[in-house]
């Protein structure tokens, strides 16, 4: 399994909260496991453990900080989850990065593992991959992946055509 030390966790938090009345889901309070805390405080703690933290946010900067270094999407024209991906990709210092949302508190502690082993081997044939994304059965979970951050201009080139579908993104690459 790719080591913890070789990615760099990133949670995704820049949302605009418009389904929300302008409120951050991330810094929502929930229970789980008997613990009321913020959602993003059950996902910080499923992240290896030895991995770098990074947060993606735009907003409530200071809330996040206490959580761990907060970075800012780079600038580009329109908006969404690439952004945020762009900018850990940019300050990783690390191979990869581990992306995920800072509103699905209910994550297994494990759940990146799998990802983990198949970067670590690569694909059906062994050849390398630049990104490892979960399915949960039913269909691809995108902001649950694992992304080479060697992908870095390959995504800025993609982002200044226009397009920010994360799902297309990650299916043109290996």
């Amino acid at each position: 399994m790719l080591a913890e030390t070789k990615i760099t966790a990133m949670v995704l938090c820049g949302g605009a909260g418009s389904r929300m009345g302008g409120v951050d889901k991330p810094l929502q309070l929930i229970e789980k496991a008997g613990l009321v805390i913020p959602m993003l405080d059950h996902v910080i703690a499923t992240l290896p453990v030895h991995s770098p933290l990074l947060i993606s946010a735009n907003r409530s900067i200071a809330e996040y900080q206490q959580r761990g270094p907060v970075i800012a999407d780079e600038p580009a024209v329109g908006s969404g989850p690439l952004l945020g991906v762009l900018a850990g990709i940019g300050h990783a210092q690390t191979e990869w990065l581990l992306v995920c949302p800072g509103d699905m508190p209910f994550l297994e502690q494990s759940w990146h593992e799998a990802i983990r082993k198949v970067a670590e081997q690569g694909d059906e044939h062994g050849a390398a991959v630049d990104s490892v994304v979960i399915h949960d059965g039913q269909r691809l979970q995108p902001l649950l992946s694992l992304i080479r951050t060697s992908c870095a201009e390959n995504l800025r080139a993609y982002l200044q055509t226009g397009e920010f579908s994360v799902h297309r993104w990650l299916a043109s690459l290996r």
